[in-house]
């Protein structure tokens, strides 16, 4: 009989550790731990003393948990399901989406993360964030070319603090890169 190997996620994780500190230290000491650090799971510097891991996903590379090296604290910034948790409605600047598609303003509703999201290097407590709600037509294209769209790029930006909490918020820029 083969044995099988139980995966615990770190939520489970959290609630089996004993102690009386908070679930985001918890949080921290188990995304220290050499699992987080070896595939599918990558830990990048993202300066300020903050990391973010990521984790690939159906072959995509996506930002989970923000790591606050100095407060030893860290968050969940995105689900396995591609939603962006710590986004809220009133952290997007819904005005500045008039005129974009329907089917693209969903997303945001959604808070949808399924196309690339880069959280950018941390200065001074903040990091620019770029959220993408629709991607290029190359997105859908095939290793063979086909399937490639006449889509363009739609990113909203916004800036997150120390505990991925949005303080400013994600607005459509057309023109920023």
């Amino acid at each position: 009989m083969r044995k099988i190997k139980k995966v615990m996620n770190i939520n489970s994780k959290i609630l089996q550790m004993t102690g009386s500190e908070p679930d985001e230290q918890k949080m921290y000491r188990v995304l220290m731990s050499e699992q987080y650090r070896t595939p599918p799971y990558e830990m990048c510097d993202l300066e300020d003393k903050m990391a973010l891991v990521e984790q690939n996903i159906r072959g995509w590379m996506k930002p989970r948990f923000l790591l606050d090296h100095r407060a030893r604290t860290a968050y969940e910034f995105m689900d396995n399901g591609f939603v962006l948790v710590t986004v809220r409605d009133e952290d997007i600047h819904w005005e500045s989406l008039k005129g974009l598609p329907e089917r693209v303003i969903a997303r945001a509703r959604r808070h949808d993360g399924y196309f690339p999201t880069v959280v950018y290097g941390f200065r001074n407590g903040k990091a620019d964030v770029q959220w993408q709600i629709n991607p290029d037509g190359g997105f859908y294209m095939d290793n063979y070319g086909f399937g490639m769209t006449d889509d363009v790029v739609i990113p909203l930006w916004g800036k997150i603090d120390r505990t991925g909490s949005v303080v400013e918020p994600f607005r459509y820029l057309p023109m920023k890169r």
